[in-house]
C-alpha cells in the first residue's frame, strides 16, 4: 500500500497527499488502498479548495 500523510485545515477539510508510491503503483499506476502513516495539522491555513 501506498504511504500517505493525512492533512487536517482551519477550513475543517482533509485531504491525503502521498508521502511514497509502493512499488505495486509504480508498475501498475492503479491507486490501492491508502495507508495513512502520518497526521499533519496545517491548522493556519484553508485547504485551498472553495473556503
Amino acid at each position: 500500500m501506498c504511504d500517505y500523510t493525512q492533512v487536517h485545515y482551519k477550513c475543517t477539510h482533509l485531504r491525503y497527499t502521498v508521502r511514497a508510491w509502493c512499488t505495486k503503483y509504480q508498475e501498475t499506476h492503479k491507486r490501492c488502498p491508502a495507508n495513512v502513516v502520518a497526521i499533519e495539522y496545517r491548522l493556519d491555513e484553508n485547504c485551498g479548495g472553495f473556503c
